[in-house]
């Protein structure tokens, strides 16, 4: 009696074929038999990708290789279900009558007929015998794969058509510092500098709900009674007193105040909030003035504390065509250390030349590629700089790094944001690579950005930050690590600054505009510089720290950074979903 294939088995067995792969019956029935088939075959094709053995033979010993626990739990005990349900002697399985009866059937008008060929052949003689020993069933195969006629179709379905190429570039420099960074260096500039900074981080926390009652400093300090109020303004100092309360100085345009928290229960967690404070940081604090008492100044005793922070329902933008953009930094073009073969393979992997059906179809999605910083390794960057370098000219560096990129599809738009590597000036915000550098760069038509700048691409904002102040933040804030970059930059979100605070390692250039201030909420919030790849969200900003295409050097070595080479962080524009593809395992 012959089974009819499932709509369900259908559609499951052609992704598997237009995906360039091969699966043995029983892990085909374990397939069926998860909670969710559709939804996770998607998940296991993808995954599979990743995978260096991965041969195009899917079968139980690729299971214990896949990275996501949670699919690999699912598949192991869709298996042991499987398993442990073993078919009667002489009986056709469903999967059997699926792969030897319908396969051809269903799938003639719609799957290149050598791709079948190649199910039947690898697939059928193998384990089919072990699942059921009847001999007739592989003859029936064979005869079935004889009638399939090669001349039918001749295309591959492995052929690069790129989506992303049939569609125009759409994309709007939102903000760029360069040609606005116009400074004397003086005193003037650096307080016109704190004015602006806390005249914008002040409106962006006025727009909370609860701080629109918020009053002047000087206006608390006209009070004569004890009384509940609140205020907003920038932090000065904070400290943690003997008895382990906290006491902090806030201070605005009108004058300074303290501020104690009491370490308690019911204060856990503005405590947690305090213990991540820094100065410069603005602040929003409510609590009980007391007046204070010959000659004393008041002190408010805060019940309530917040930072700026993103909205819980902040909803990002999304493209209504489905591209992505890639995003990488830290090449370090000219370094002995700089992983030329890891470049190449990513650059082969734009051109679609990839044996891999998955990774053809990410690659041809890809409309938008982002550079954040460090494309060339510079000259005299750090001590004994010359020891690790390649290149030791900036020129050749530019052109060696304009060969590299000449290589990709002219239909892939280049943004190249300036990092701390390149000859430009230290101090940020950073200026675009001068003309005179990287004109050969400009002339594929790529765009050059200073650092930090915000694009929209296709709908989507973008800001581009390399990532200096990082390592100030994290010896700040105790649980920081430079591992974990995501969390250092949910802390530029919550405080709505690059740069938070002033006078430590970060050299900020004293302009009368803080384009430092994160005024507008990005949709994807990019960085790099410390070379560890990593990526997240927070309240739906998507977070990418690109890592890096550079091995660890001998500085690296004394400050404790072990890189990670060769992960590409890839953005689907139209639902914002991230994934990463690592060159060092993809062949």
């Amino acid at each position: 009696m012959k089974t009819e294939i499932s709509e369900q088995e259908h559609v499951i067995l052609k992704k598997l074929v237009n995906s360039g792969i091969n699966i043995s019956p029983k892990m085909l029935e374990c397939v069926l038999n998860l909670e969710n088939p559709m939804k996770n075959i998607n998940k296991l094709i993808k995954e599979t990708s990743f995978i260096p053995s991965f041969k195009s033979h899917l079968t139980e010993t690729i299971v214990h290789e896949i990275s996501n626990e949670e699919l690999q739990k699912t598949l192991k005990r869709a298996l042991s279900k499987s398993l442990s349900l073993p078919l009667k002697k002489g009986a056709k399985s469903k999967v059997t009558v699926t792969l030897n009866e319908s396969i051809t059937e269903n799938f003639k008008q719609e799957v290149d007929p050598i791709k079948v060929e190649q199910i039947i052949e690898t697939s059928m003689p193998e384990e089919m015998n072990q699942v059921v020993p009847n001999s007739s069933l592989i003859k029936k195969t064979l005869s079935i794969k004889k009638k399939v006629k090669i001349h039918e179709s001749t295309k591959s379905v492995f052929t690069f058509k790129p989506v992303a190429k049939d569609h125009d570039f759409h994309f709007e420099i939102i903000s760029d510092p360069t040609g606005k960074l116009y400074t004397n260096g003086g005193y003037e500039d650096f307080y016109e500098l704190t004015l602006d900074k806390y005249n914008k981080l002040r409106n962006l926390m006025r727009k909370r709900p609860e701080a629109s009652s918020a009053t002047n400093i000087n206006n608390i300090y006209r009070l004569s009674n004890s009384i509940e109020i609140s205020t907003v303004g920038l932090v000065e100092k904070v400290h943690q007193t003997k008895k382990g309360n906290f006491l902090l100085s806030l201070e605005d345009l009108t004058g300074k105040i303290s501020v104690l928290i009491q370490n308690n229960s019911k204060n856990l967690e503005y405590i947690n909030i305090i213990e991540r404070t820094f100065n410069d940081q603005m602040l929003f604090v409510k609590g009980l003035y007391n007046p204070g008492e010959n000659g004393r100044k008041g002190i408010i005793f805060a019940n309530y504390i917040s930072k700026i922070d993103i909205p819980t329902d902040f909803k990002p933008n999304t493209s209504p065509d489905p591209l992505s953009i890639a995003l990488i930094s830290d090449t370090h073009i000219g370094s002995k250390e700089f992983e030329e073969e890891l470049f190449k393979k990513f650059l082969k992997f734009l051109n679609g030349k990839s044996s891999n059906k998955i990774l053809k179809e990410y690659a041809g999605k890809i409309k938008y590629l982002v550079i954040n910083g460090d494309l060339i390794d510079g000259i005299g960057i750090y001590p004994n700089q010359k020891e690790d370098l390649l290149i030791s000219d900036i020129f050749k560096q530019f052109e060696k790094a304009s060969e590299l990129l000449s290589e990709i599809p002219d239909y892939i738009k280049v943004f190249y944001v300036s990092g701390n590597h390149e000859p430009v000036r230290n101090a940020i915000p950073r200026p675009a690579v001068p003309k005179k550098y990287c004109e050969d760069l400009i002339n594929l038509g790529i765009k050059c950005l200073g650092n930090p700048s915000l694009i929209k691409t296709h709908n989507v904002n973008t800001l581009i930050y390399h990532g200096e102040s990082m390592h100030d933040i994290n010896r700040l804030i105790h649980d920081l690590d430079i591992n974990k970059p995501i969390e250092t930059m949910k802390e530029f979100l919550i405080c709505r600054h690059l740069a938070p605070v002033f006078g430590e390692k970060t050299q900020l250039a004293p302009i009368n505009n803080d384009l430092l201030v994160l005024n507008k909420i990005p949709d994807i919030f990019h960085t790099g510089h410390i070379h560890i790849n990593g990526m997240g969200k927070y309240r739906n900003v998507t977070l990418i720290n690109s890592g890096c295409f550079q091995a660890q050097t001998d500085f690296m070595r004394s400050f404790g950074i072990n890189p990670t080479p060769g992960i590409v962080p890839i953005i689907e524009l139209d639902s914002l979903n991230y994934f990463q593809l690592d060159f060092k395992k993809i062949n």
